[in-house]
């Protein structure tokens, strides 16, 4: 009989098997994008099936409060801590920890929360990265400060920086 993988190497099989999860999904509000949970979970479900991980909530730390926008519309906003216990093809485990928040007009705030949770918790512990431009690929120059009597020609300056 072969011997099992552990948690630790049977993780490793999922994060080579999940490359990158991108961001596209839109919030309109706001005008971003984002990697939502259903995608997240597309990519990542059938690695972790595929290598016997299975990953549960362990200890929820849940504080609700009440809130109101600008226009008066009360709000529930949630601050959640999750504990997840992941769990390899063999029987052992290892934990993780991860904080998220969310708001709501209604009773899914906590729900709402525990997606975020989830889905950050994901993204962290198999390093699943977006595939897209690396935001810090540009970084900016300062000049020399004002009343030095140094020049000020390269003040504020993008500098591109290629790998």
């Amino acid at each position: 009989m072969a011997e099992q993988m552990t948690v630790h190497q049977a993780l490793s099989k999922v994060m080579a098997e999940v490359q990158a999860v991108r961001k596209d999904s839109k919030n309109q509000a706001q005008r971003f994008n984002f990697r939502g949970i259903d995608a997240v979970m597309n990519a990542v479900g059938p690695a972790l099936r595929k290598h016997g991980v299975v990953i549960l909530p362990e200890e929820v730390d849940v504080h609700r409060t009440n809130g109101t926008t600008a226009n008066g519309k009360q709000t529930a906003e949630v601050v959640i801590k999750v504990t997840y216990r992941v769990y390899g093809p063999n029987g052992d485990s290892i934990h993780g920890k991860v904080a998220a928040e969310a708001m709501d007009f209604g009773d899914k705030a906590i729900a709402k929360a525990m997606s975020v949770a989830y889905r950050t918790f994901l993204l962290q512990a198999l390093t699943i990265p977006t595939d897209e431009p690396d935001p810090d690929s540009e970084s900016y120059e300062r000049g020399v400060p004002s009343g030095t009597g140094g020049s000020q020609e390269n003040s504020g300056r993008a500098v591109r920086h290629d790998p």
